[in-house]
């Protein structure tokens, strides 16, 4: 799932073999075939994974059924226009993540997020610091000092979607971030802790619709920039 936020003017996209549009805002539902066009303009991307909590809140506040929607939000009510502009032209990882909670909240409708358990806190901040080839269920659940089970029923009542999910999105992070700095395919995939490249394929497609190849070729122009160091909270 995306959402895609112009900060300037408006950029043009088109669904399938469609007429191109411009728009200021829009959300395209996942699996969804579509090709953007900057006009000129910059544009802030940001990729959900759809069974995260935020990504089922904004579905069924905007989309009901459809495969994309470009709602009438202003978030420059709620964001400073150059704090946005900055977060997106000179990359700060501490400055953006902060921008794009507060652009989810708008999107959401939401001005603040609930305190989450401390435990899943700490286990959510290991699953973006550690190296994701060593990440388990049974690791991270020793490390925060609960049961296997008790960790998949308080991290999905937190998060909306199961740690064993949130684990392959770190592994997809690491994947690509290698990918993008110029590592073959596979050999991102294994350095991850996927099986192979299938593996990683698979997953890529189930969490964001895209594979690796339409990835790399939709976001050749943009600065990519995903949670390492610090988890995003909504």
């Amino acid at each position: 799932m995306q959402i895609i936020v112009d900060i300037q003017g408006s950029f043009k996209c088109k669904i399938g073999d469609g007429q191109w549009k411009a728009y200021k805002n829009l959300i395209i539902r996942e699996n969804v075939i579509h090709q953007l066009n900057t006009n000129d303009s910059v544009q802030l991307l940001i990729y959900l994974d759809s069974e995260t909590t935020v990504a089922k809140e904004i579905k069924s506040r905007y989309m009901d059924k459809l495969d994309m929607y470009s709602p009438d939000i202003n978030i420059f009510k709620d964001i400073d226009p150059k704090a946005l502009q900055q977060a997106i032209l000179k990359p700060d990882q501490g400055l953006l993540l902060d921008v794009v909670n507060r652009v989810l909240n708008v999107f959401c409708g939401t001005k603040d997020a609930s305190k989450a358990d401390e435990r899943i806190s700490k286990a959510r901040q290991l699953i973006a610091e550690c190296h994701p080839s060593g990440l388990s269920v049974a690791y991270l659940a020793n490390l925060v000092c609960l049961s296997e089970s008790r960790l998949r029923v308080l991290f999905k009542a937190e998060t909306g979607i199961p740690v064993y999910q949130y684990i392959m999105w770190s592994r997809i992070r690491f994947a690509i971030n290698r990918i993008m700095n110029g590592c073959a395919v596979n050999e991102a995939a294994l350095e991850a802790g996927f099986t192979d490249s299938s593996h990683f394929h698979k997953m890529l497609v189930k969490m964001f619709g895209l594979s690796p190849s339409q990835f790399i070729k939709s976001n050749q122009q943009f600065n990519i920039i995903t949670c390492d160091q610090i988890t995003l909270e909504f």
